[in-house]
């Protein structure tokens, strides 16, 4: 109901007053992706360096008012409005929007800028209410709409000028650039099925205990409102059994590296000559009380519900951002403020259990960074994909498509070695981290600026890679191990 009002009040004042027309031609890509089901439907538009996007920019947040639209020449999404709330200001000639709950026609990220090379535009959507209104193809031409307090910002991808990439019932890709858009479609009596969002309730872990181990990741196959969290296949959380977890004691990020400009270019991710690396300080913050609060700055775990070891083929796991108690080696821990993540694992007891992906390793995709990427070796395990948010010192990450392998150290496991994290990290999200101004030299910078091929980054090679729904970004992979703690979670 009370979207409902927004989106009606939000009508009702761009019906009293004429828009403000701003017509984007730089447009860089738009992807749309209609998948089985609902929960696995994503799209993503993005502007880059338009001219048009330019200050002073209309001020979307309370009590502004804002929507979106998207229009093909076989859709309409109708306007769907967006809570004020959830925009922000970002610097000082921007705004973004962040919705978790994807409860604006599944709209998670929106931002917008002016800068002196010209504009950003980036609307990113997905999950279940994106499903309701997912765009299939073949299209003609598809229009992104962004409305903010009466100035309409809105870029046309249609072959030619843009390049038609994919354009299938599944999938939809052009590359820019844009052209204007068209008058708009006249207005219909239908309500739009987004007026009445649907919260995403697939992501929600029922109690239902579990022994099986999933067969497949993907969705079934159900276009209704009745979707449960086994639409997803996502494991069930199951907090009967005895619970065996693990806390992480060592992280090196290996793949990508980061790189930082002081005048030269340095790759800061390991030790170096500036007495600074990520790497040490994800190991301090691993190891040490910085607040002091009598927890340790960041504690990721792996939760098993129960463990068990090869010969046996596995059971559910979760994954944990938690709160451990000093000291390091002595930790009794607990779930944190987001979240798990929670998947299955299956046992190995012979071969590898993870390994990086093919072409999305080292400098331009072509090798890997010295040391090299550990791989967990049998007796070990791996867990399926699954999308999930780890919190590294108050920073958000959200990564898709993350799967976790490790070796076992004894029987029963007291550790785990050669252990492997994979995720993606999509260029949209890696714009939109800005690191804490506490940190040294990279403070207040967005992530996406020290990673190869990002904005502003001062890398010799591009290294971005394709990620599972074709978005732009980069493959994270992390070696760990870890020691068993004292659990006192559920």
């Amino acid at each position: 109901m009370r979207n409902s009002l927004a989106l009606v009040w939000a009508c009702l004042i761009l019906a009293a007053s004429p828009l403000h027309a701003v017509d984007l031609t730089a447009g860089k890509i738009v992807k749309l992706f209609d998948k089985d089901g609902l929960v696995k439907d994503k799209a993503l538009v993005k502007f880059v360096k338009d001219a048009a996007i330019a200050a002073p920019l209309p001020d979307p947040t309370c009590p502004g008012t804002s929507e979106y639209r998207l229009i093909t020449d076989r859709h309409d999404t109708g306007p769907i409005a967006l809570d004020c709330n959830n925009w922000k200001t970002a610097g000082s000639s921007g705004f973004k929007y962040l919705d978790k709950g994807l409860f604006a026609g599944g709209l998670k990220v929106g931002k917008i800028k002016s800068t002196s090379k010209g504009g950003l535009l980036l609307l990113k959507w997905k999950g279940f209410n994106y499903g309701l209104i997912a765009i299939d193809g073949p299209v003609d031409y598809v229009e992104a709409r962004l409305t903010i307090e009466g100035t309409e910002y809105c870029g046309r991808f249609e072959s030619p000028p843009s390049e038609e990439k994919k354009n299938e019932p599944a999938k939809i890709i052009f590359k820019g650039p844009s052209t204007a858009c068209g008058p708009l479609p006249t207005p219909t009596s239908t309500p739009s099925p987004t007026e009445t969002p649907i919260p995403p309730a697939s992501f929600t872990p029922t109690e239902t205990p579990t022994e099986t181990l999933t067969a497949t990741a993907s969705p079934t196959n159900t276009d209704t409102a009745t979707v449960t969290a086994t639409a997803t296949l996502t494991p069930t959380a199951t907090p009967t059994a005895v619970p065996d977890a693990f806390r992480v004691d060592l992280l090196e990020l290996r793949d990508p590296h980061v790189f930082v400009n002081l005048g030269a270019c340095f790759d800061i991710t390991d030790p170096n000559i500036l007495g600074i690396s990520l790497n040490g300080l994800i190991a301090d913050a691993i190891t040490m009380d910085s607040e002091p609060d009598g927890l340790l700055d960041v504690s990721l775990l792996s939760v098993f519900r129960p463990l068990v070891q090869p010969p046996a083929p596995g059971a559910t796991a979760e994954i944990y951002t938690g709160d451990c108690s000093v000291p390091f080696g002595g930790e009794s821990c607990a779930p944190g403020a987001t979240a798990p993540g929670i998947t299955t694992y299956a046992n190995q007891a012979t071969g590898t259990c993870a390994a990086p992906l093919a072409g999305t390793t080292g400098p331009a995709n072509l090798g890997t960074y010295p040391p090299g990427i550990a791989t967990p070796a049998a007796p070990c395990y791996s867990s399926l994909p699954i999308d999930t948010t780890f919190n590294l010192a108050g920073i958000d990450i959200a990564l898709e498509d993350v799967e976790q392998g490790a070796t076992f150290v004894g029987s029963p496991a007291t550790g785990l070695t050669d252990g492997l994290i994979i995720g993606f990290l999509s260029e949209a999200d890696a714009d939109l981290i800005i690191l804490p101004m506490t940190l040294p030299i990279v403070g207040g910078q967005p992530l996406s600026s020290l990673l190869p091929g990002g904005t502003d980054s001062c890398a010799p090679t591009d290294d971005r890679d394709t990620g599972p729904g074709g978005e732009t970004g980069w493959y994270f992979y992390f070696n760990v191990t870890a020691h068993k703690v004292t659990w006192t979670g559920p």
